[in-house]
């Protein structure tokens, strides 16, 4: 324990020697608080490298649930359809339930936005946080409890549909989340 509170007391010192001293008024911060576990969340897709042309996944909604959103869908009874629209008798694996997800969310027309209604009320249940990211692509959550977490989120970029879905442990301190193309659960192609 003591090894955590160092930890954090000298990530805090390094913040205030990268920001600058003025950068903070401790009179208005309860400085406890800075101890306290948040969560940050970076999303950006990128063109080439990670190292070039990043454009932020601006204005989009990423959810922390308290359950996986897979469980949460075998637990609404959900079952995935696929593209001959016929239920498959074999056991459904996670992918399954993610790739209809991500179909549900691609596409404008009825039966895919009473889908994505469906998804969308399973998971408001289970929704503990959501982070909207910014116009630079970030989100964060300045007080949050430690423990699991599960991110889901949904994003388009030009003509393909991104599901993020991943389990993330909240430690003390800063906790970060970096989003992409390359960490996407599922990329789905979107219709003709």
């Amino acid at each position: 324990m003591k090894k955590l509170v160092l930890n954090c007391f000298l990530l805090l010192i390094g913040q205030l020697n990268a920001f600058g001293s003025t950068a903070f008024q401790f009179d208005d911060v309860n400085s406890l608080t800075l101890l306290n576990p948040s969560l940050t969340l970076k999303a950006n897709f990128y063109f080439g490298d990670q190292d070039e042309t990043a454009l932020p996944i601006a204005e989009t909604e990423f959810y922390l649930l308290d359950e996986s959103l897979v469980t949460i869908l075998k637990e609404s009874g959900f079952k995935p359809e696929f593209v001959d629209r016929k239920r498959h008798k074999s056991k459904l694996t996670d992918k399954d339930y993610l790739t209809a997800t991500a179909a549900a969310f691609s596409s404008e027309d009825d039966e895919s936005a009473l889908i994505a209604l469906l998804i969308k009320a399973g998971i408001s249940k289970h929704k503990l946080f959501t982070l909207k990211t910014n116009r630079s692509g970030q989100a964060n959550i300045k007080e949050l409890g430690r423990g699991r977490y599960y991110v889901f989120g949904v994003g388009k970029m030009r003509d393909e549909t991104f599901v993020w879905h991943f389990a993330v442990d909240v430690k003390s301190c800063a906790n970060r989340i970096k989003i992409d193309q390359y960490n996407a659960e599922i990329v789905f192609p979107a219709e003709d």
